[in-house]
Formats: structure tokens, sequence, C-alpha cells
């Protein structure tokens, strides 16, 4: 058992000095590229418009961290607030021509990536790749275990 342990704890360390999930797109964070992302998913899902609730749930970040990343995102240029035009108490948010470009590019890039891996999984690999890491995510949020 204890070998097992380490070879899957090695395993999640080559994970976390991976240097892909370091690298910042056109001078921003990577974190900043998925809030990017996940906005143009919900805005072309979405009749009505996004807000910080809506990232913070699809991203699983609380909203103060996607407010501060937001206030970043609209100096750099990439996003910009809005008042809901049904209810001017609502602000919303959108992508900038700027920020639609980066999210665009980020997006293709990783859709490159994932397709790449499924295709060197095969589809029954992926799918349990998928199920396997969604039970490590569940074990992980069931026991507090990196809750800091």
């Amino acid at each position: 058992m204890d070998a097992l342990v380490n070879e899957m704890m090695e395993t999640f360390q080559r994970f976390a000095r991976a240097e892909w999930r370091k690298q910042s797109v056109s001078g921003i964070k990577s974190s900043e590229v998925r809030v990017l992302i996940c906005l143009k998913i919900l805005i072309s899902e979405s009749d009505r418009g996004v807000n910080i609730t809506d990232l913070s749930r699809k991203l699983s970040i609380t909203s103060p961290s996607i407010t501060q990343m937001i206030k970043n995102l609209m100096t750099d240029g990439f996003v910009e607030r809005y008042n809901d035009p049904r209810d001017k108490r609502i602000t919303l948010i959108r992508l900038t021509d700027k920020g639609e470009g980066v999210a665009q590019k980020s997006y293709e890039r990783y859709m490159l990536y994932f397709s790449g891996l499924i295709e060197r999984l095969g589809e029954e690999q992926s799918r349990t790749l998928i199920a396997l890491l969604s039970e490590v995510y569940s074990y992980t949020h069931e026991t507090g275990t990196f809750d800091g």
C-alpha cells in the first residue's frame, strides 16, 4: 500500500509542477484566462448576461476572488461592466474585443490540447479518466484536504 501511495503522490506532484498551469497568455495569469474562457462560454449560453455569481459558481471560486480577477481584467481592458438593461441595479460583465480575442485564442488552445488527449487515450479511457478525476475532486472536496 505504501508503494501505491508514493506512486500516486509522485503522479500528483508532476501535475503540481507542470509549467503549463503557470504560463501567462497576453500578459495575464492563467487563472484570469480561465475566467475569460468561462465568461465567453457563459455569455454564449445566456440571454440575460453574466454576473460575478455566475462566474463564481461555474469556476468554483469565491466571489471575492472572482471580483479581484475581474478588476484586474478591467484594468487591462479585457472585460467591462455594464448595467442590466432590464434591471439597472444588476451589474453584468462582458468581454471587450481585446478580451474576446484572448478568450477565443485560449479556448482554441484548450480544445486542441484536450482533443489531442482524447485522441491519444481513446473514448473509453477518456471517459474513465473523467470519472476518476471527478471522484478525486469529490473526495478532496468532501474531506477538505486542500482547503488551506
